[in-house]
């Protein structure tokens, strides 16, 4: 059989219905739910199930190979973080930062770095006792305060690499993991201050009340207008300081960042570029943030081993090593395995997306249409992160149809990365499983999730394309 464009946008769409049904009615997991549903199409599409399975197996199996030691690493890296209080101290610094104004800031800013290298989840749970703690002191809403938070997770979490999903989203798209990196941080940042400054008069007038979680407040008292920063910073002893806290979560981004910029201006020949491409590989990078924060909190041992022992039991005169190499290891195999797994059935999905000529006379038709071509990709991952809920899956889906087309679309691989990514931050609702943990550590409920925190974060997405669009025309990206 023949497949038409209409027959291929027939089966897409009938395969996202598939996808959420056996996820959302049938409780599925998302691995197998992507697998059938990626074998079914395949064999729609006339390969044989041997075929069809070879194929899925093939992409699977180089998508692993492509993101599986950078997220692990980034797993372990996160246990560390969790384990030293650096979330804490993150916090206290941009406090300090804002000379004690502007406090909802405070716990976006830390979340907004948390999740450059942990995962997005992770990075909730970490910022969400921050985030009450903050408003319990300074009686703020939690309503208001919420959506900045998340908007902040979803933008570093689906946009900036080297978190799982957009990294093999740049992976198969042969983008440059480092310019990725620079300036989807850039337009990320740009875009969540924007619409700080923009809504957050309306927001703390008219946004309904929600109190912080009680669990995370016990003690904490609020404090007087007049307080000082000194007042207002999380007290937790044996805190790291902020600069010991930031290194090991930049460090790999930047270290990834430079090696791109330096492979575009240095000789192909040059040792140096050698030496550079090494340190700044998705893997090595991870690696020396993890080393980084092991040497850096050597002073705080046994409060990370008391920590750690609350979720792995490990003994209280464990070295660093045995906590750093042993106990994160096995933490973050038990985090990312799934992670993993889903991610890279998702890239298999989407090379079953991407393995149809149709693709490309579908293309045309967009392309004829005057669409801007930068809104294309940005559209489709849109569209699927409110069928599908799964940032992961959404991205990998788009980047499977932009794949076949990226000839037409006349971006770079950078600016479709980007594209896709800020469009998987609009449109979270209930099935994602985030909204359901959103509500449950920031102790929001779902009307107000659905009023604040899913707008919140469209607008980011949608300014943050606006951002992208401007550095497109003028050629930077």
């Amino acid at each position: 059989m023949t497949i038409t464009p209409a027959i291929y946008m027939i089966a897409l769409l009938i395969s996202i219905a598939i996808l959420l049904l056996l996820t959302l009615k049938l409780k599925m997991n998302s691995f197998m739910a992507l697998f059938f549903t990626a074998m079914g199409l395949a064999v729609f599409f006339g390969a044989s199930p041997m075929d069809s399975l070879n194929s899925i197996t093939t992409a699977f199996g180089n998508s692993l190979g492509s993101i599986g030691l950078p997220v692990l690493f980034g797993a372990i890296l996160a246990m560390g973080v969790q384990d030293s209080g650096a979330a804490v101290a993150i916090s206290n610094f941009f406090v300090k930062l804002f000379k004690g104004k502007h406090l909802e800031l405070a716990p976006t800013l830390t979340a907004f770095v948390m999740a450059i290298s942990v995962f997005g989840d992770i990075s909730q749970l970490l910022t969400a006792p921050i985030a009450a703690t903050i408003a319990k002191r300074r009686n703020l809403n939690m309503s208001v305060v919420t959506p900045y938070v998340i908007t902040a997770v979803w933008f570093t979490h689906g946009v900036v690499p080297p978190s799982a999903a957009i990294l093999a989203v740049a992976v198969l798209l042969g983008a440059d993991v480092g310019m990725v990196i620079f300036w989807g941080l850039i337009i990320c940042l740009a875009a969540l201050l924007i619409i700080y400054a923009l809504t957050i008069k309306w927001m703390t007038e008219h946004a309904s009340y929600a109190a912080p979680k009680p669990e995370y407040t016990v003690g904490i008292e609020p404090v007087g207008e007049n307080a000082t920063v000194e007042e207002l910073v999380i007290k937790e002893p044996d805190t790291p300081n902020a600069l010991v806290a930031f290194l090991p979560l930049i460090v790999p981004a930047a270290l990834i960042a430079v090696a791109s910029i330096c492979a575009m201006v240095l000789p192909a020949e040059s040792p140096v570029l050698g030496a550079i491409n090494f340190i700044g590989n998705k893997s090595t990078a991870m690696l020396i943030g993890i080393i980084i924060l092991m040497v850096t909190n050597v002073r705080i041992k046994a409060k990370m081993l008391r920590n750690a022992n609350r979720t792995e039991k490990i003994d209280a005169k464990a070295t660093l090593l045995e906590l750093g190499m042993g106990n994160w290891v096995k933490r973050a195999i038990d985090v990312s395995a799934m992670v993993l797994m889903v991610t890279a059935m998702g890239a298999a999905f989407a090379s079953v997306l991407s393995s149809q000529p149709a693709v490309s006379e579908i293309a045309n038709v967009v392309a004829s249409s005057g669409i801007p071509m930068i809104l294309i990709p940005f559209i489709i991952a849109a569209v699927m992160r409110a069928a599908a809920g799964s940032m992961a899956t959404a991205s990998m889906a788009a980047a499977g149809i932009c794949l076949p087309i990226m000839a037409t679309l006349g971006l770079s691989p950078v600016a479709v990365t980007l594209s896709i990514g800020l469009g998987t931050v609009l449109f979270g609702h209930v099935n994602d499983s985030g909204c359901w943990m959103c509500q449950e550590v920031f102790n929001v409920d779902l009307p107000q999730y659905l009023k604040y925190v899913s707008p919140m974060a469209a607008f980011g997405g949608v300014v943050g394309m606006i951002l992208l669009m401007i550095l497109s025309v003028i050629g930077l990206v």
